[in-house]
């Protein structure tokens, strides 16, 4: 397509022979311009604080502002290829006085379904009055005068006035009728997209779908609804053509609203449903992210609270948004945001989750220890070694719980520190089998030292403890480690014998 500035010029000028009656001839000429300008891309003309923008982007053109304006249209929004007959009854609308009917019912009652027109929403005052600048244009000559004269449009509406592209276009569209496509079923009309994606009529079917859409919205058919989004999100991602996918892109942003994404959010946690609500969150973003989070701060029991993780684990726009909630002033929203930092395993989250480390809740403190665990990144390895000197045991067990994986290797130090201080014997056995779960070189090393039985008399360790060194060194599972646990198969002590004689069956059996 030409550029913005450009189509707003031949547009504005194609609008300025419609309402001159004695210029058809030029009309019809312009109009085949237009339509060659439309073939490939779609376009979007608003008016917004009283600038033009084709495309979004602003350009000159006070005619056809004034135009817009007079008629309170807000947005024209014209997909590639349109059907001519469409286009000319967009351009003759807007070229007529106001009338009882806006353009966008106009247009709807004319049968169009992808032209499309969104019109100002009044609070108060009337309707822009049209410009001293632009003149309404005198009568045709052959308008028989009346009282009703000034009101009449300026084109008229004889059959012989309408260009022969209008006609063909009309005849060659005679296979699909939009009237029989609204009387289809919505398992239909997503097949069809499913088939052709880009086929002749998709802006056809995706008109038919929103109004669809919007009758179950309002009917609560949140089947229905997901139906209908999911499967449009899916014909749009079978579409290279970015004049296609622009199409698809604007009827999509008709359809999405806080109140759909409630309703799909709602739905996200469903064994059913997650597959397509997943996907239609995330074609929303950060929109999408944002309802959840909302959701999570509402929901009362932490199978709610499960269930919006699952969606969440899903998303990865709206980080911002979430690192923003742990600063939160409830309890509760910060342990929920805590835990669901951990499971999305969000290391940009590390500072604020240490700054919650303080926190005067001990729910939330727990929650913030066994977030950074899972986190597991050399930046969050200090704050988890002040959580494993907290004065809850709690605390300090979460913190030894949330460890895990090869990922995990920077805990290792911090780790092997707090268990030479840890007093609680629960929380010491988990601190160990921690590190037997990340099994790197050190901690490997320190947990053959912790195997070993120590000083015949002075400093040898309990048998439970070696023991449970013994269970780790088998989630080690390293070459070092079975080494040891082969050396311990004679051990004196008969609880770290059997242990390490069990631990070396069951690595063989894996």
């Amino acid at each position: 397509m030409a550029t913005p500035q450009h189509f707003a010029a031949s547009f504005a000028r194609t609008l300025d022979l419609f309402r001159d009656p004695g210029a058809k001839e030029e009309q019809k000429t312009q109009f085949r311009t237009l339509a060659g300008m439309l073939k490939v891309e779609g376009v979007t003309i608003a008016a917004q604080d009283g600038k033009l923008l084709v495309n979004d982007t602003a350009v000159d053109g006070d005619t056809l502002l004034q135009r817009l304006e007079f008629h309170s249209v807000k947005e024209v929004a014209i997909p590639p290829d349109p059907p001519l007959g469409e286009m000319f009854e967009l351009l003759r609308a807007l070229a007529a006085q106001p009338g009882e009917e806006d353009i966008a019912s106009r247009l709807r009652a004319s049968g169009a379904t992808r032209v499309s027109v969104r019109m100002q929403t009044f609070v108060f005052g009337t309707p822009l009055a049209p410009s001293p600048s632009s003149p309404p244009p005198p009568p045709s000559p052959r308008a028989n005068p009346g009282p009703d004269a000034a009101a009449a449009p300026s084109v008229a509406r004889d059959s012989d006035d309408i260009p022969d592209i209008v006609r063909e276009s009309t005849a060659q569209s005679s296979g699909f009728s939009a009237a029989a496509a609204a009387t289809r079923s919505t398992g239909d009309l997503i097949a069809q997209l499913k088939d052709k994606p880009d086929g002749p009529h998709v802006g056809d079917v995706l008109a038919v779908l929103g109004r669809q859409l919007e009758a179950a919205m309002k009917t609560k058919r949140t089947t229905q609804v997901l139906t209908i989004v999911a499967g449009i999100v899916r014909a749009e991602q079978q579409v290279s053509d970015a004049s296609r996918r622009r199409q698809y892109s604007i009827a999509l942003k008709r359809m999405y609203s806080k109140a759909l994404l409630e309703t799909i959010a709602n739905v996200a946690d469903h064994p059913t449903d997650r597959e397509d609500a997943l996907l239609v969150l995330r074609r929303a973003g950060e929109d999408g992210v944002e309802v959840l989070l909302d959701l999570l701060v509402a929901a009362p029991t932490i199978d709610e609270r499960r269930g919006i993780f699952v969606a969440l684990t899903g998303m990865k726009e709206g980080t911002d948004q979430l690192v923003h909630m742990l600063g939160h002033r409830q309890w509760f929203v910060v342990r929920n945001v805590a835990e669901l930092a951990g499971e999305l395993g969000l290391e940009v989250a590390v500072p604020a989750l240490a700054q919650q480390l303080e926190h005067d809740d001990e729910r939330v403190r727990k929650a913030v220890a066994l977030a950074l665990a899972k986190i597991g990144s050399s930046s969050a390895a200090e704050p988890l070694r002040r959580a494993l000197r907290d004065k809850s045991a709690e605390v300090r067990m979460q913190a030894a719980l949330g460890v895990g994986g090869r990922k995990s290797n920077a805990l290792a130090m911090p780790l092997v520190v707090a268990m030479e201080e840890e007093a609680d014997e629960a929380v010491g056995r988990e601190l160990i089998l921690a590190l037997g779960r990340i099994g790197s070189t050190a901690a490997v090393q320190a947990l053959i030292k912790f195997a070993q039985p120590g000083g015949r008399l002075f400093g040898r360790k309990p048998a439970a403890l070696r023991a449970t060194a013994v269970e780790a060194l088998r989630l080690a599972a390293t070459p070092a480690a079975v080494g040891t646990l082969e050396g311990l198969t004679d051990d004196g002590d008969k609880q770290v014998r059997n242990a390490a004689q069990s631990a070396l069956a069951d690595l063989k059996r894996k």
